[in-house]
């Protein structure tokens, strides 16, 4: 019978859910994983019609912070037929948003809502003031008539989404400027007290222009804003793949494989996975 249990991983360096599907049988099955928060069921990415044999471990890198969050294992072929299973929720908690490249897990910087400490990337005051939701409409004169006719598209999710930040510290400066110059996509996950505007836990973002505005540094302060307008875009759709745990990890924290065998004496592969330390 197929199973599934989800649980909050160590932040490493951020907010992570570890979801454990069991029961599959031997042999093949085909099995998307969804996330469900915020009213909103979507796939995770890379886990849309993906083989799995008897179990298996998924890591979500883009789990919503401090919301109900559980999973749903979607067993669209296998030995033991389709079926349909959902976890019990969790919540992941986290006193900050946070803000990655998608396809980097490891390159994820926390964001704050108001400066506490010069070390803070802080929303400005700007952030958030509006959202725009665009629609196709195509309007045709008609002769003879003082109406157009129109064709209507399906409405866009956010577009002219602001999340300008600040910051008084050359190093987390530098992480973010690193992170802005890499790549044009985003992954942003707002807490969910962020202004009235409703915004989902997992937002996947286009920015296309941003702006670094030094305000003081030529006199000898820190300060730096960030413009970042951005726009809600569809998330990837291949799975991510990061080490969590090497051969190199082993050589530098253990003196001798025999300890990391040693271990994990009696352990599966999926407990190795999740605490490869033990």
């Amino acid at each position: 019978m197929v199973a599934v249990t989800a649980e909050e991983l160590p932040p490493t360096p951020g907010p992570q859910a570890g979801v454990t599907i069991t029961g599959l049988g031997v042999g093949e099955s085909v099995v998307t994983v969804w996330r469900l928060s915020d009213d909103v069921r979507e796939a995770l990415p890379g886990y849309r019609r993906e083989p799995m044999n008897d179990s298996s471990f998924v890591t979500d890198y883009y789990v919503p912070v401090n919301r109900p969050v559980s999973y749903e294992v979607e067993v669209i072929s296998g030995p033991s037929g389709s079926d349909r299973v959902t976890s019990e929720p969790i919540t992941v908690t986290s006193e900050s948003g946070w803000l990655m490249d998608p396809l980097i897990p490891q390159s994820a910087i926390p964001v704050v809502g108001e400066r506490r400490a010069d070390g803070d990337i802080y929303l400005r005051s700007q952030a958030f003031a509006s959202l725009e939701y665009q629609g196709d409409v195509s309007l045709f004169k008609i002769m003879g008539s003082n109406k157009p006719m129109a064709l209507f598209g399906q409405r866009m999710a956010e577009t002219g989404m602001d999340i300008s930040v600040g910051l008084q510290s050359a190093e987390e400066n530098t992480k973010l400027k690193r992170l802005l110059r890499s790549t044009t996509s985003l992954h942003f996950r707002p807490l969910p007290e962020w202004g009235a505007l409703d915004l989902e836990g997992s937002m996947f973002l286009a920015s296309a222009m941003v702006r670094q505005t030094p305000v003081n540094v030529t006199y000898g302060g820190k300060l730096t804003w960030w413009d970042l307008p951005t726009d809600t875009v569809q998330g990837p759709a291949i799975k991510v793949l990061t080490a969590a745990f090497t051969y190199g990890d082993v050589s530098i924290l253990m003196d001798t494989y025999q300890q990391k065998q040693d271990l994990m004496a009696g352990k599966t592969y999926l407990d190795d996975l999740k605490s490869p330390l033990g």
